[in-house]
């Protein structure tokens, strides 16, 4: 890259069109084989995050008759796919994070960060989208995400899509997104992550360890958009539920392998599926 000016070297990361949230969103660095990116170029500090569809754990599936890395340009890179990114996935957002000093303190920072999906993050919501797009609610869906690769921001970018979806008639197709952690203490990055992204006020409401699960319940009447709760505040309220049998709800379970029994579990269904029950 050339700074435009005879006898001078190139200045990469610091020309104007590779600062920070300046001109280009992703850099991506792709063979034939293998895909990675970043949003930020810090020279020697850049840190790429793998782009690969995945294959036995890593990598790339062969591709007969193509190159390997060709889900890139077709299914990322092209006009109306890249669009959709621009519009629905990609996000800037500021959070803090827990620094440790030289002399062994520790000190918040403020940091800034472009959020664009991986491959798998993009492939699964775009997936599930249209699935219930075509097949309509009523469906059940495992997700599989490993340590460390961003399921926050599935969860996230799942909770968006799902609450703007309408039907035909153009009414929505769930009256809430309840996003549920099997953790007495809500998730405080899946927490952070919902909020964080842009959206529309009174949108998301987050029922954490500051509110009772009466604000549960207000906001399954209310029909508030997004909430985003803890599986153990159901039982207080599961029967104070407003004609529940009426309405569609899309729930996200967090950690669904422990979340799926017991009685918290149980009357999660009782509030959310099957209606309030008469109290004796």
């Amino acid at each position: 890259m050339s700074n435009g000016k005879p006898g001078k070297a190139p200045r990469g990361v610091s020309a104007p069109a590779c600062k920070f949230n300046h001109r280009i969103l992703v850099f991506m660095a792709m063979d034939l084989y293998d895909c990675a990116m970043t949003t930020r170029l810090e020279k020697k500090k850049t840190f790429f995050l793998p782009f690969n569809q995945g294959s036995n754990g890593a990598g790339n599936p062969p591709m007969e008759g193509d190159y390997v890395t060709s889900y890139v340009w077709r299914n990322v890179l092209q006009k109306d796919k890249f669009l959709d990114i621009l519009q629905k996935f990609i996000s800037f957002i500021e959070e803090t994070e827990q620094v440790k000093q030289a002399n062994g303190t520790v000190k918040e920072v403020r940091k800034k960060k472009i959020i664009f999906p991986r491959y798998h993050q993009l492939d699964v919501v775009r997936k599930l989208i249209a699935h219930v797009q075509e097949a309509g609610t009523g469906h059940n869906y495992l997700i599989q995400h490993s340590a460390g690769s961003g399921k926050s921001n599935s969860i996230a970018w799942m909770a968006y899509r799902l609450a703007n979806l309408h039907n035909e008639g153009n009414k929505p197709m769930f009256h809430s997104v309840v996003v549920v952690t099997d953790r007495r203490v809500l998730d405080s990055q899946l927490q952070s992550t919902i909020d964080g992204f842009e959206h529309k006020k009174g949108l998301v409401r987050l029922i954490d360890d500051k509110k009772t699960s009466k604000d549960l319940r207000d906001a399954l009447n209310d029909e508030i958009r997004i909430i985003v709760t803890t599986l153990q505040k159901f039982p207080v309220i599961f029967e104070e539920v407003d004609k529940s049998k009426k309405k569609n709800f899309a729930v996200i379970v967090d950690e669904a392998h422990s979340s799926q029994t017991g009685d918290s579990a149980m009357k999660l269904k009782i509030a959310l599926a099957e209606g309030a029950v008469p109290k004796r």
